[in-house]
């Protein structure tokens, strides 16, 4: 599909004469505006990121303990010290996105996770494993599927944001699907080849996805959400594409001195803590109450296609309600859920805490997104989630480590599950407090591309 015939800068930038597209193409007239493309193509590279990297990692834990006899916790520190660099990275990436856009990074990040995967099915002891796993595999997925792929839909959408996001994150939902295969492929090759299939699979997938994306939407003569491009005369006469005005943006400095961004960050923060415990030992969580290997990623699995309406349902209703509103509900659901799952006995009376675990973790994943941009605008979307991020990353930092403790010391996750829900409903306060911030009170001049 050659939609974009131009040659391009690597900044995603189309290379025109006078740096503005002209409009004898009239793209924006198309029947199917290609931010869905986009839209698409992130959600098939969230499917994979949060199948395999996040959930689906679950399914290594018990091989490794078998093998090597390292403790949950030990696996689980590894991962935490994975979600810290991702952290710690998270305003650099967040500013490369702004200024390189999502397509270069994207090729960047993909061969070093997919190299990382290669080199994780030859480790053979707990420091090469952390190298591997922190250095290669979560750093790629950090550069080249998270943070491109939001800061890509941000910019395309506006009114539609939060389908768009829906749509974008229900691959995560569907990556589910990638959690049960994944454990059967450790079942039955072992967890070393199924690890080197992975990375094959990564660079296989990851390049594609990269060709798709683009950063903003006005040079290619398009504007947000599809609508008719507003066109201005230069100083020649012609008629070209009017470029947009971010001026009146929130910079990433401006964004941080304002009481909603901390609120929302912090909240997002407390949330994590539930996201990194409970998604992480998903899969030894039902081993615990007598699934098997492969039925206990099945169920971790569907934990995320169903959140699925969660992510749909729900973003697409922050267009129409009050965001903020749609995740305080989310998170009261998320409380009951993460209660029920801690004293459940069985997998029966785990099952609907699940579900409903399920469908509130996905609008609450979904929401936040479109609401930093609501807030805080496009023009340096992408440096402020990064900066949000690395406040973030505490809380995926430190719940897989309590729940690996937690379970070491007594065989039973329910104490940290218990906790989990308490900082939910902390999650639930601070999320209410945020309230819409006021534009920045003097316009500025908008900053030159590039």
């Amino acid at each position: 599909m050659n939609i974009f015939r131009r040659r391009e800068r690597g900044d995603g930038q189309p290379a025109t004469r006078g740096g503005a597209a002209s409009s004898s193409t009239p793209r924006a007239r198309r029947r199917f505006f290609y931010g869905w493309w986009i839209v698409l193509a992130g959600g098939l590279g969230m499917a994979f990121s949060a199948g395999v990297n996040f959930h689906g990692f679950g399914n290594f834990i018990i091989p490794l303990q078998n093998q090597f006899g390292w403790n949950r916790t030990q696996i689980s520190v590894a991962f935490s010290l994975a979600r810290l660099e991702s952290g710690l990275f998270g305003p650099v990436e967040g500013w490369l996105v702004d200024r390189l856009g999502p397509r270069l990074l994207i090729f960047i990040g993909v061969p070093i996770m997919a190299f990382g995967y290669v080199l994780f099915s030859r480790v053979d002891n707990f420091f090469d494993f952390v190298l591997v796993y922190v250095l290669l595999i979560s750093l790629g997925n950090s550069i080249g599927m998270g943070m491109p792929m939001t800061t890509a839909v941000a910019n395309w959408f506006n009114r539609k944001r939060g389908l768009a996001f829906g749509i974008m994150w229900s691959g995560v939902g569907l990556g589910g699907l990638f959690v049960p295969v994944l454990g059967w492929l450790v079942e039955r090759y072992g967890w070393s080849t199924a690890a080197l299939m992975v990375g094959v699979f990564v660079f296989l997938l990851g390049t594609p996805i990269g060709l798709v994306m683009r950063h903003r939407p006005e040079p290619y003569g398009y504007m947000p959400d599809g609508e008719a491009p507003r066109r201005q005369a230069d100083g020649s006469g012609q008629v070209r594409i009017a470029q947009p005005d971010l001026s009146a943006d929130f910079s990433a400095r401006e964004a941080m001195r304002t009481s909603s961004f901390w609120y929302l960050t912090l909240s997002i923060a407390a949330r994590s803590l539930v996201s990194g415990g409970v998604g992480l030992h998903l899969v030894p969580y039902f081993e615990g109450l007598g699934a098997s290997p492969v039925f206990a990623a099945f169920l971790a699995g569907s934990a995320g296609w169903m959140s699925i309406p969660g992510r749909l349902g729900l973003g697409a209703l922050g267009d129409y309600v009050n965001k903020r509103y749609v995740m305080a509900v989310s998170l009261v659901l998320l409380t009951v859920a993460i209660v029920l799952m801690a004293l459940a006995d069985d997998i029966q009376g785990a099952l609907p805490a699940l579900l409903v675990y399920a469908a509130a973790q996905g609008g609450i994943s979904v929401l936040p997104q479109a609401l930093f941009a609501e807030y805080f605008g496009r023009r340096s979307y992408g440096t402020i989630q990064g900066f949000r991020s690395s406040i973030q990353m505490t809380g995926i930092i430190i719940g897989p480590v309590i729940s690996g403790y937690v379970f070491d010391r007594t065989s039973s996750y329910e104490i940290a599950f218990l906790g989990f829900s308490a900082a939910t409903i902390v999650s639930l306060a601070l999320v209410l407090l945020a309230h819409q911030p006021a534009r920045p009170a003097v316009a500025r001049k908008a900053e030159p591309s590039g």
